[in-house]
């Protein structure tokens, strides 16, 4: 098994790092874009494993993306999918909801599968709400999942109520395809509701395309039927993949800069700023950045993550050097990424010295040991268990990470970055 060992740090971080593109925006975009009428250009996009499996599903639905330089080009359908293709969606949780929700659309029936660990992510929701808005949509009967055949008759649309406990990618997924519905679609989540934030960033980048898109209630939307036209758009800055390194600062002491940021933006994970800044350290941003400044030293913590579950591990990291017990509660759907990411985490603060317990909801970790020790980081395939672990190194000596190329799940140039901060100062290329 391949294994990097991270080298610690000396002295406080001066670093400055460029953010990698959005993964949740670059999916988000490739759909709109392809259900658009005419052509769209998305800028600087996010190239890695799980958009790869998106942009690829949408060619093999007859919906043409191309790569040009940086940029992907889109062709869009403007609602019609061709359909008839089989789609390889490798472990992309967001491909399989989103793109089950456009092959639904196809004329012809296609046929979707990925990896074993995405036949057991949750699907039955999205599944049992496109059957009642009028879709085809045939699940393995042995798994109610993957693989799966979706298409082949029309959509009308309508009202419809979707359990929102296990996964928002679900009322994403349907809002997504909204515009195209012959009666659009009125969709209520019900609560308890997790990560609603991501919801709104679909609405933000619908609208954006122009898409008549209405929040009517916390917890409901109304997407009106009608197309939109094509668009250039640019793919903001990622704040989870830029928890990291802001929270490299707080484990290290010293400063990093994150630019290509949005300080302002839609993604759950922006609310990271706040966070370290509750916990004393110092934050600044500016248009297109953010930074931040710690001195290696935190309280102990207790944070509600419903709303931002991939802050988890981030935070988790954070927890090991704290001061005393931490507590991460309502993240129960943790259980259902790439890992049980819940228990994964727990396992891993157990091996590096402080009890951890990985709870229904939520995770407890202890009180500080006398002394922590490095050791090799088990991912479970986790791209975000392997880089919250790979952070703490800067801090922690003897620290291993097993399967390190699963980062390129989501940031193809996480080590690139972790270098720079790893020789404590200048640039990591995004």
């Amino acid at each position: 098994m391949d294994v990097r060992r991270i080298t610690t740090i000396r002295g406080p971080l001066d670093a400055l790092v460029q953010a990698t593109p959005s993964k949740s925006v670059t999916h988000r975009a490739l759909v709109a874009a392809a259900l658009a009428e005419g052509e769209s250009t998305l800028r600087r996009p996010l190239d890695a494993s799980d958009t790869r499996a998106t942009r690829d599903g949408l060619n093999a639905l007859g919906l043409s993306v191309r790569v040009v330089g940086e940029d992907w080009v889109v062709q869009g359908g403007a609602g019609r999918v061709r359909g008839g293709g089989k789609l390889a969606l490798g472990e992309s949780g967001t491909t399989l909801r989103f793109l089950t929700a456009v092959a639904a659309l196809g004329q012809a029936p296609s046929r979707l599968d990925g990896a074993p660990r995405l036949r057991e992510r949750p699907l039955a929701e999205l599944i049992g709400g496109l059957a009642r808005l009028g879709a085809a949509v045939r699940a393995d009967p042995s798994s109610g999942g993957l693989p799966l055949v979706a298409g082949g008759a029309p959509v009308p649309g309508g009202s419809l109520g979707l359990a929102g406990a296990r996964s928002s990618q679900f009322a994403s997924a349907l809002l997504l395809i909204g515009p195209h519905l012959g009666r659009g679609i009125d969709l209520a989540v019900e609560p308890p509701a997790v990560s609603l934030p991501y919801v709104a960033l679909t609405e933000q980048v619908l609208a954006a395309f122009g898409a008549k898109i209405e929040r009517q209630s916390e917890f409901s939307w109304r997407v009106a039927p009608g197309g939109y036209p094509g668009r250039v758009y640019a793919i903001e800055g990622d704040h989870s993949s830029a928890s990291y390194f802001l929270a490299a600062a707080a484990l290290v002491g010293g400063r990093v800069r994150v630019r290509g940021l949005s300080p302002t933006s839609a993604q759950p994970d922006a609310r990271l700023a706040t966070i370290l800044g509750d916990l004393g350290c110092r934050v600044e941003t500016g248009s297109d950045w953010v930074e931040v400044e710690g001195h290696g030293e935190l309280e102990p913590f207790t944070l509600d993550l419903s709303d931002a579950p991939d802050l988890a591990p981030t935070m988790a990291v954070l927890a090991l050097i704290a001061k005393g017990p931490c507590v991460l509660q309502s993240i129960a759907h943790l259980r259902h990424k790439e890992s049980d990411r819940l228990e994964v985490l727990a396992r891993n603060l157990r091996m590096l010295g402080r009890h951890a317990d990985a709870l229904a909801d939520r995770l407890i970790v202890s009180g500080p040991p006398p002394c922590l020790g490095g050791g090799r980081v088990a991912t479970a395939g986790d791209h975000r268990i392997a880089m919250a672990f790979a952070v703490l190194g800067l801090r922690l000596s003897g620290i291993e990470i097993e399967e390190p190329a699963v980062v390129g799940k989501s940031n193809p140039a996480f080590w690139e970055q972790l270098g720079a901060l790893e020789r404590g100062s200048v640039t990591g290329s995004g």
